[in-house]
């Protein structure tokens, strides 16, 4: 669908070209829709709505074409299956936040699941590196146990001992992912609760309180999450220079920490009297942060679905001696979370039969595979940089 061509040029390219145009003109449209929308006195909250909600459009625009790129060409479903609902972060978030900022009265319950997909998504980076190692050097702990060891960073190697390099390295890692894959819906769930019993105060430091225990759970496990892809960046960062993992690294950090970070400041500004509720809002305080966080996410999911489009090109997986799977082919891989499942409660019960085979068992019993190629023979190469998918299609 995507692959057809008219007159030799690809219909995509048709599309992301009428897409930039519309783009440039709606954002220099908002300009003066604002203007007219002061002179009007138009609620400052439908303003809200109505800037936000284009944002949203715009970001789940690029995502979903993104999306729709890579089921179009899945010739490498073991890696793209992790790059798709890594690319479903943004439309999660976006249309969450903007739920959120429209039904303010529910937003607290709309909200958690943006934080269980937040989980979801650091998983899946995780085993998107380590399933490319898998399909390069083979059995990574075997590889791995071979190389130089790699050390705790500052200031961590003050107080941890040393990971040894092979099982013990790879074991500790996905440990503490997944830990937060674990964590962070287990913490969504009490948010919930103690909303419902009227002792969560959200923003406030008092023992009754359940918010900063909540708050210091969540970025202590975030925080060791994030250190230990770190941690496997290091070790690995020459075996994965092919993939460019530290764009897609950033791409991630970028919306997981910022975002997180950001809903912190903004909460504790509110208690500081930074950020107070005016004469034209109806909100109160609280109101008023929650507001401007879920406000802030939809404008910046934009520039982030831009970010992931670039760290996660679907040219990557272009290959010229396969024809296109085909976009309505490959829908239903995207609702499969069998492995995840299977991951979470290997590590629970103590029951996983290694790495390795938590890579391929999962995905072969989804009909994934248990080869990341539709044909074994053709190696996956991706794209050095400053080549274009047509040079690769060519």
């Amino acid at each position: 669908m995507l692959s057809a061509a008219v007159c030799g040029i690809p219909i995509r390219r048709f599309l992301r070209a009428i897409w930039v145009l519309i783009t440039l003109f709606i954002l220099g449209s908002i300009p003066w829709m604002l203007i007219e929308f002061k002179r009007s006195s138009y609620s400052i909250h439908y303003q809200a709505w109505l800037v936000a909600g284009i944002f949203v459009l715009l970001a789940v625009s690029v995502s979903v074409y993104e999306i729709a790129m890579n089921l179009e060409y899945y010739n490498y479903p073991r890696l793209q299956i992790r790059v798709v609902r890594i690319l479903w972060m943004v439309p999660m978030y976006a249309v969450n936040s903007w739920l959120c900022l429209r039904f303010k009265d529910a937003s607290f319950y709309i909200d958690p699941i943006r934080e269980c997909y937040e989980a979801f998504v650091i998983y899946n980076f995780y085993m998107y590196l380590v399933t490319y190692l898998e399909d390069e050097v083979g059995d990574p702990i075997t590889y791995f146990s071979t190389k130089e060891q790699v050390d705790h960073l500052w200031p961590a190697n003050k107080f941890l001992s040393t990971w040894h390099m092979g099982r013990q390295f790879f074991d500790q890692t996905q440990r503490g992912v997944l830990a937060y894959v674990i964590t962070r819906p287990l913490m969504a769930a009490i948010s919930v609760l103690a909303n419902m019993a009227n002792v969560y105060c959200e923003g406030e430091f008092h023992r009754g309180c359940v918010w900063p225990y909540v708050a210091l759970i969540n970025s202590t496990s975030q925080m060791w999450a994030l250190y230990c892809l770190v941690l496997l960046y290091e070790a690995t960062k020459k075996e994965l220079e092919k993939i460019r993992p530290l764009p897609k690294f950033i791409a991630i950090k970028s919306v997981v920490f910022l975002t997180f970070w950001q809903s912190l400041v903004i909460a504790i500004a509110a208690k500081v009297g930074l950020v107070r509720s005016k004469d034209w809002s109806t909100y109160d305080t609280d109101d008023v942060a929650e507001g401007l966080q879920n406000f802030l996410i939809c404008v910046e999911m934009f520039f982030a679905a831009l970010g992931h489009a670039h760290a996660f090109p679907p040219r990557d997986y272009m290959d010229p001696s396969r024809p296109p799977a085909g976009l309505m082919n490959n829908v239903k891989v995207m609702f499969d979370v069998g492995d995840v499942m299977s991951d979470v409660s290997g590590l629970m019960t103590g029951t996983r039969d290694g790495l390795v085979d938590m890579v391929t068992k999962p995905l072969n019993a989804v009909g994934i595979g248990g080869s990341r190629r539709r044909d074994d023979a053709v190696p996956y190469e991706p794209l050095e940089a400053g080549t274009s998918s047509s040079q690769r299609l060519a």
